[in-house]
């Protein structure tokens, strides 16, 4: 699951593998937290890859942080001891029996039938309210229309866009990202239907549906109520002040 998380968003910003379980993902134009992290795939000794990682953000001028499990005791006392603290949590999370309500007249289209500056649009009003992402996203969404793993989907009402989501695969799984919706369409179960054509096409395929939501954006009961479970959780961890506002990874 996290690497199926780490391979997604490397299509959007540098990564860098400082050991085979230790990551360092770096964004030159998006400053928010979420693009520029360090991560692990294990628990296990960070003491001497954690120095690296920090020679790699203070290269980039970005603010250390990490993404680590709570079960890798070891790690977060290691970065504690360092004088990092957590800020967030990531949940992350499976889902089992779908049960999200679903939008009326909402017209679903994945892959090929996506426009992807519609799309980039959307999601830079869903995340920013406004659109001074949407020149970049819109190339980053060209770059995933040619990913083989990955699939975006549009949601339209009447013919305007109302909604978007991203999935990505590795073996045996269907991530799930990029869900967002349009101020005016929230509530009345656009994000549903999304993930209803997204656990249809796992179905299919034969994938666990998958996501990771920041607990402060407020999204985990939505997922709860619409079947996920949480598999484990993670702390997002930083030194000294606090950094650049953040980005949402649902």
């Amino acid at each position: 699951m996290e690497l199926n998380e780490v391979s997604w968003w490397a299509l959007w910003a540098d990564v860098s593998w400082l050991a085979s379980d230790t990551y360092v993902m770096l964004s030159p134009v998006f400053d928010e937290y979420f693009f520029n992290r360090g991560g692990f795939l294990e628990c296990g000794d960070a003491k001497t890859k954690i120095p690296a990682a920090e020679r790699a953000f203070e290269a980039a001028r970005r603010t250390p942080c990490f993404s680590v499990s709570e079960e890798c005791i070891d790690v977060v006392q290691t970065l504690e001891s360092l004088g990092y603290d957590a800020f967030d949590r990531m949940s992350v999370m499976r889902l089992g029996e779908l049960g999200f309500r679903v939008a009326d007249g909402l017209n679903v289209s994945s892959g090929k039938g996506v426009d992807v500056t519609d799309w980039a649009t959307t999601y830079s009003l869903s995340f920013y309210g406004d659109l001074r992402v949407r020149d970049l996203v819109t190339r980053i969404a060209e770059r995933l229309r040619r990913e083989p793993g990955a699939t975006l989907l549009e949601g339209r009402k009447g013919g305007k866009m109302a909604g978007v989501l991203a999935a990505f695969r590795t073996p045996g799984l269907l991530g799930v990202y990029c869900v967002g919706t349009l101020r005016e369409h929230r509530k009345s179960g656009v994000a549903g239907s999304l993930l209803a054509e997204v656990s249809r096409i796992a179905s299919s395929e034969a994938r666990e549906v998958v996501l990771q939501t920041i607990v402060s954006d407020g999204a985990v009961k939505f997922y709860l109520d619409g079947g996920f479970s949480e598999a484990y959780s993670k702390l997002l961890m930083r030194r000294g002040s606090p950094g650049p506002g953040q980005k949402r990874s649902s």
